[in-house]
């Protein structure tokens, strides 16, 4: 039997705190069965909203990684902890720069 994913249907607030390589940095992401919508609330990407296609993999017991891809080709790699709640992100930009963001993430109940 296949996990679902914690998420799915669910909203979830994502804060990478204030010293991360993009600043002040956090978003509010809501997931349905193949689309992820997000809208930045806080930094220099305030404002920012889309709605991308993603994937999520089940790892082990709470642990989950998720992927999408955004229009300007900045492509999203993310380790969810939903025991812990945990967020390690992943992220290439369009310019081809790695960056590596460490937080947190709560689900709207």
């Amino acid at each position: 039997m296949s996990e679902k994913y914690p998420a799915l249907g669910r909203s979830m607030t994502i804060d990478f705190g204030t010293d991360g390589p993009f600043g002040p940095f956090a978003a509010d992401l809501t997931y349905s069965d193949t689309e992820v919508s997000f809208v930045v609330t806080k930094g220099s990407l305030s404002g920012k909203e889309e709605t991308c296609d993603y994937q999520a993999t089940h790892v082990r017991d709470g642990i989950w990684v998720v992927t999408w891809q955004e229009i300007d080709l900045l492509t999203v790699v993310q380790a969810q902890d939903f025991t812990t709640g945990a967020l390690i992100s992943a992220v290439t930009t369009a310019d081809q720069a790695l960056v590596q963001l460490n937080g947190s993430f709560t689900l709207a109940e």
